[in-house]
């Protein structure tokens, strides 16, 4: 069939709001057949424009996957149709894909981009279209600034190419391909098989995709070191069991807590000697959760730390690390202590990926469970640092918490925290941009040393604490951050900081 244009409903009153993680919004409410048809169109006018003084585009080639949530694929095959029909190469995924493996598959096809038909983390009801551009992180804001101009654009006056999925198979357009085989086989090379495999009479790890698209994967994995494993919650879900959102926090994982407790408890008894630990990724794999051999959620925070600390002490990979303005300075102790710098970015995995994509850093991480290393694939990846987590574990033949207490006994006590409270955010602006030029040089007795501005409000005082506060890119929300040396200390900034700014 020849390639068509048609022309769709606009719905009153939606707009379009394209972020890092693209375009999300309620399925059959604001994420419909048709919306995913006009964002579509929009990037393929984007990528056309942008490279269109060169002559020709670098790369006819679109990356096109999908997780596991309703409707995912048949969106996910609208998307491919209107890029085929605006003369671009798909390659189509075969199955359910995580997030780091479309990045991984960017790489290898030397692809002008990706579409990933993702809401990641978010509840069941959502879904979304997600574009990462050919060096394969998330979108910057300077791209992201133009699809979302012409996504409205189209939505005032609806139009699109189109041809059918069988017509672009057959006539070349679009290819099926399994993108997992090339991830897997790369991950193997990067992660220590052998010396897990060499600790595998030492633990046991619950693992758990929350539904999503990491099903099988860490499994298939480790089946070849010898290591026992139990996968839960494998099977597909749209609803995530049910109405749950695939989030691995500590809320969510508490079932498999659960569990690992049981099973360490019964092999205290028997004395085998094994112990449980939880390893989690949330819907589309970005995203990890670990749980430590009390069924314990343990922090990113302090994950992402000690996993920096691996690095350099057990693996010998030593450089700088990026984190984002919103996560621990656990990382900064670290960095000092070895000598090494930290790069502190905006929110958002856009930043990070970029400095790990240009090799500056051997480390990238932000406080909301996402992180990625040197050499691998410029997007977070829930799966790599489950992974990685294991091979820290084999390395220094340590239970979890105890790495964990031998960690801040060597960098110090940290606590973290962060509240979201509601405010209008246009009304609130002025007040908060007037308050923090006039913030007091002592707050609760500390002296302000430092105040940064990188991605909202950031003081920092004499005893290494500080505060954040930063408005919501998506909601009335201010989410407020801080961190302290003890619980009690963290509890009165981050309660005095609201006060300041709302009163």
């Amino acid at each position: 069939m020849k390639e068509t244009s048609v022309l769709c409903h606009n719905k009153e009153g939606l707009k379009i709001e394209f972020g890092t993680s693209g375009y999300r919004g309620k399925i059959a409410d604001d994420f419909t057949f048709d919306v995913v048809k006009l964002v579509s169109q929009a990037i393929c006018d984007f990528l056309t424009e942008k490279y269109s003084g060169n002559g020709l585009l670098p790369s006819k080639k679109i990356i096109v996957g999908y997780d596991t949530r309703f409707l995912s694929e048949e969106f996910a095959r609208l998307s491919a149709c209107v890029f085929c029909a605006n003369g671009f190469s798909v390659i189509f995924a075969e199955s359910f894909t995580p997030t780091p493996v479309i990045s991984i598959k960017i790489l290898k096809e030397k692809a002008l981009g990706a579409i990933n038909i993702t809401a990641s983390h978010n509840p069941y009801n959502y879904n979304g279209i997600k574009f990462s551009p050919d060096w394969g992180g998330p979108a910057l804001p300077e791209d992201t600034e133009v699809i979302t101009r012409k996504s409205n654009e189209l939505l005032k006056s609806p139009e699109y190419k189109f041809i059918g999925f069988d017509d672009a198979k057959n006539q070349g357009l679009l290819e099926e391909e399994d993108f997992i085989s090339h991830y897997v086989n790369l991950i193997k090379t990067k992660i220590d098989l052998k010396l897990i495999s060499e600790n595998n009479k030492n633990i046991f790890a619950f693992i758990t995709s929350l539904h999503g698209t990491s099903k099988g994967i860490i499994g298939g994995i480790l089946a070849e070191t010898g290591l026992d494993f139990k996968e839960i919650d494998e099977n597909r879900d749209a609803f995530f069991a049910p109405g749950m959102a695939p989030d691995p926090s500590a809320k969510n994982l508490k079932g498999m807590g659960e569990l690992i407790r049981d099973y360490n408890k019964n092999n205290e008894k028997n004395e085998t000697g094994k112990l449980a630990l939880g390893l989690a990724a949330d819907g589309d794999a970005d995203r990890y959760g670990i749980l430590d051999e009390d069924g314990e959620f343990v922090e990113p925070n302090i994950i992402f730390p000690l996993l920096y600390n691996y690095y350099i002490e057990g693996k010998g990979i030593k450089g700088d690390v990026a984190r984002s303005v919103a996560t621990t300075a656990l990382v900064d102790r670290v960095a000092k202590y070895y000598g090494f710098k930290v790069i502190e970015t905006p929110v958002g995995f856009k930043y990070l990926g970029k400095l790990i994509s240009e090799n500056k850093v051997v480390m990238a991480g932000e406080e909301s469970s996402g992180l990625t290393v040197t050499g691998h694939t410029p997007d977070k990846d829930g799966i790599y640092t489950c992974l990685l987590v294991l091979e820290m574990l084999s390395y220094y033949k340590k239970p979890l918490k105890l790495l964990v207490k031998n960690l801040l006994e060597k960098f110090g006590l940290i606590y973290s925290k962060r509240i979201n409270v509601p405010v209008d955010k246009e009304e609130f602006k002025a007040e908060i941009d007037e308050k923090m030029e006039n913030f007091p040089a002592i707050f609760e007795g500390k002296k302000v040393t430092y105040k940064n501005t990188t991605d909202g409000y950031k003081i920092f005082f004499d005893d290494d604490s500080w505060l954040l506060a930063r408005l919501s890119g998506t909601e009335d929300l201010m989410r407020i951050y801080g961190e302290s040396d003890t619980a009690e200390n963290l509890n009165t900034l981050i309660s005095s900081f609201q006060k300041y700014l709302l009163n």
